[in-house]
């Protein structure tokens, strides 16, 4: 109950501050375009509190707290007198509209450049795991190695690579990255990885596609626990075991006791397991289980490791940039997520990914108390990852989105002449339901990954 109130609340500060901005951009480039503001709400609906302002606008909170609006003079009608939105040239309306959704990117880039100045903990790129046959191990690159640049990026992170794999792999291009030893010293490989053939990524599929695991601590093949009831407790295995190997083929870490039970499903699988230095063989046959965060039947075995945390606390560095670098740093990070978000919402459409991948309210309430309990840099970087997306989608040449209102402009440009109120009507009513069914599935989504 505490984790929901918690998560509630910060999805209320989190959505508050991106309609506020959203709607503060609207809000000053109408007033800098001489149009009269008649009321600036957070909230739809019912007003539960107003106060009217010495500059004649009504500033309002309303009932239902899911975005907000700024009334314009003149804007749903055709009054075209002195200060009405209608009155104005054609591109200072589209600035009006372009302002709300600009506002939300340029929020997103200053709070970027914050988190970079005032830095952070953050793990670094060090590799946990390369699976054998796999096109990084091919390159000779071993685990413990730590990723020091990608495509000619430095990175710093484990976050920074990712993001950088995850650009390259949407943009159709190779992967290119040098390593060093992780506790320093000479390169120890450079690696290229073609991702032609990549499915789109979520991102334990494109690492596992490349070969590689982050690392998180060292973790050997001795079982720490046994689930009740599991198929590993059916076959005998019990906490202390070390499983040595799966199927003929020695496993002296997890990861490859994992590899094993994912890439044989629900089959039989014969282990060789010592147990007080001794060996003895057994079979363990997974069952299939549906996985609500991947969202997809996974095997289950029933067993669970204790990663090494000494090791892997070792891994984390304080991250922070000069104000230079801040900026830049933060540029480019608005620009891949812009790009990322723009690249999913083609994807989306094109059916290139699935529609189980849209998240909704619940999520990202979640998100918000999830990263406001590890600290507030988490959670100024979380408010800018979802004010992108805010910013973005809200171009989307969708009616109803401001984007749909450029759209309508654009075609005013054009032939000279704004599409007819009934045209504009139906529009506005197609994209409402479309939006009304992406709200719904998003929404069955989030419950169903509870």
């Amino acid at each position: 109950m505490l984790n929901a109130i918690w998560d509630l609340f910060f999805f209320a500060v989190a959505l508050g501050v991106l309609v506020t901005v959203h709607e503060a951009g609207h809000f000053f480039a109408a007033r800098a375009c001489g149009v009269t503001v008649q009321r600036f709400s957070i909230g739809f609906g019912k007003l539960i509190f107003k106060r009217t302002g010495s500059d004649g606008c009504e500033y309002a909170i309303s009932a239902l707290p899911l975005g907000g609006y700024v009334k314009m003079l003149g804007e749903n009608d055709e009054s075209s007198e002195s200060g009405s939105f209608k009155s104005k040239r054609l591109w200072q309306r589209a600035i009006i509209i372009a302002a709300g959704p600009v506002s939300n990117i340029l929020l997103a880039f200053f709070l970027y450049c914050a988190v970079n100045m005032i830095g952070f903990d953050a793990p670094r790129p060090v590799i946990g795991d390369v699976v054998p046959g796999s096109a990084v191990a091919e390159c000779g690159i071993t685990e413990g190695s730590e990723i020091k640049s990608v495509n000619g990026e430095s990175v710093a992170t484990w976050s920074d690579a990712i993001i950088l794999f995850y650009q390259a792999i949407q943009s159709g291009r190779n992967i290119e990255f040098k390593t060093v030893l992780k506790n320093g010293g000479q390169s120890t490989g450079e690696c290229v990885v073609k991702t032609a053939g990549f499915q789109d990524p979520d991102q334990n599929d494109f690492l596992q596609a490349m070969g590689i695991r982050r690392y998180q601590g060292y973790i050997s093949n001795v079982i720490s626990e046994v689930q009740s009831g599991s198929p590993a407790q059916s076959a005998g295995l019990k906490p202390g075991d070390a499983i040595v190997a799966v199927n003929g083929h020695k496993t002296p870490t997890w990861y490859r006791v994992a590899d094993a039970i994912r890439q044989y499903g629900a089959s039989k699988l014969d282990l060789t397991v010592e147990r007080d230095g001794e060996l003895y063989d057994c079979v363990l046959t997974p069952r299939l289980v549906y996985n609500k965060a991947l969202r997809r039947d996974v095997p289950l075995a029933g067993i669970a490791v204790r990663p090494d945390n000494d090791s892997y606390k070792a891994t984390w560095h304080y991250v922070s940039y000069s104000f230079s670098d801040s900026l830049s740093r933060a540029f480019r990070e608005t620009v891949r997520m812009s790009h990322l978000v723009i690249s999913a919402a083609v994807k989306m459409i094109s059916g290139a990914v699935s529609p189980d991948n849209v998240s909704g309210p619940i999520a990202i309430a979640k998100g918000a108390g999830e990263s406001a309990s590890v600290g507030a840099v988490f959670f100024l970087s979380f408010l800018a990852v979802i004010s992108v997306n805010l910013g973005i989608l809200n171009l989307l040449p969708i009616p109803i989105l401001d984007g749909g209102q450029l759209m309508f402009m654009a075609y005013e440009a054009v032939t000279g002449r704004a599409p007819g109120q009934k045209v504009q009507y139906a529009l506005t009513l197609l994209g409402f339901s479309l939006l009304l069914m992406l709200m719904l599935l998003a929404v069955f989504n989030d419950i169903r990954g509870l």
